[in-house]
C-alpha cells in the first residue's frame, strides 16, 4: 500500500492535483487519451477546484467517467454529477462527448442507468482482458470501509458479472449505482482520496490487518491488478495536556 500522507486537506489536494495531472499527461502521451473515474462526497471539492487551476493541462484528451452514484436527478445537490460540474466540469474545457454522467435524467430507473453505463463503458473506455480499462479511478473510504457504492452487507459486492450494478443500501433507504469490483480492479491506476479525521480505526486496520476471523471490509476486498495509493490528510494528534 502506498501512503502519502499530508496534515491537512488543501496539502492533500494539491499533491493528489499534482499526481493526477501527471498520469494524464503520461496516458495523453502514450494513448491519446486520459480516462478518469471521478468520486463524490465532500473530499474531492478541494481537489476539483486545484485540478481546474493548473496549467499545461489537456483538457480536450480527458474523458470524464464516475465510480458511483446516487440516483437523483443531475441536477441534484446530492448528484456526484452536479457537484462534479460545480467544483471541477463547468471550469474547464472538457468536450461535453466526453463527460458521461451515470445518472443522466430524472426518469431512468437505476437498472436502466446501470445497463447503460456498462454499455458507454464497453464502447467508449479502453478495455482490458475483455473489461473496461479506465486509466484511473479515484475513490473515497467511508468509515463502515466502504468504497465506491460496494456497501457492507450489499448484493453488489459478490457481482463479479456486471462491470456497473445498482445496489440499495438499506441502512441509507437509497438506490445507487456503481462500478463493480472488476472494473476498479482493472483499472490502470487507483488513488485514494481520505480525509482522516474520524478515521484513524480504519486506517489503523487497513495498514496492519483486520482481527482474526473479522469479515473483510469491502475496501479489503479491492485487489486492483496495478496497486493503489492513498492521499491521507491526517492532522497531527494535539500536543499532551501539561
Amino acid at each position: 500500500m502506498n501512503r502519502h500522507r499530508f496534515a491537512d486537506s488543501a496539502a492533500l489536494h494539491a499533491a493528489a492535483a499534482q499526481r493526477i495531472a501527471a498520469l494524464a499527461a503520461a496516458s495523453i502521451a502514450a494513448r491519446g487519451a486520459f480516462h478518469i473515474a471521478l468520486s463524490g462526497g465532500n473530499t474531492p471539492r478541494g481537489l476539483h477546484a486545484q485540478l481546474a487551476t493548473l496549467a499545461d493541462i489537456d483538457w480536450p484528451a480527458w474523458h470524464i467517467w464516475f465510480g458511483d452514484e446516487r440516483c437523483v436527478p443531475p441536477d441534484h445537490p446530492d448528484s456526484n454529477y452536479h457537484m462534479a460540474r460545480e467544483t471541477l466540469l463547468d471550469r474547464v474545457p472538457i468536450p461535453a462527448a466526453h463527460i458521461h454522467p451515470m445518472i443522466p435524467n430524472a426518469q431512468i430507473t437505476p437498472p436502466e442507468a446501470a445497463r447503460a453505463y456498462a454499455r458507454q463503458l464497453r464502447e467508449q473506455a479502453p478495455q482490458h482482458h475483455a473489461r473496461p480499462a479506465l486509466d484511473l479511478i479515484l475513490l473515497g473510504l467511508g468509515p463502515d470501509g466502504h468504497t465506491a457504492s460496494l456497501f457492507p452487507g450489499t448484493s453488489i459486492l459478490d457481482d463479479r458479472e456486471h462491470d456497473v450494478a445498482e445496489v440499495y443500501v438499506a441502512r441509507l433507504s437509497a438506490w445507487r449505482v456503481s462500478l463493480t469490483y472488476p472494473v476498479i480492479e482493472n483499472a490502470r491506476d487507483v488513488l485514494f482520496l481520505v480525509d482522516g479525521s474520524g478515521k484513524a480505526d480504519i486506517l489503523h486496520r487497513l495498514e496492519h490487518g483486520p482481527a482474526e476471523g473479522a469479515t473483510p471490509l469491502p475496501v479489503e476486498r479491492l485487489k486492483p491488478r496495478a496497486g493503489y495509493e492513498w492521499y491521507i490528510a491526517e492532522p497531527a494528534p494535539p500536543p499532551p495536556a501539561p
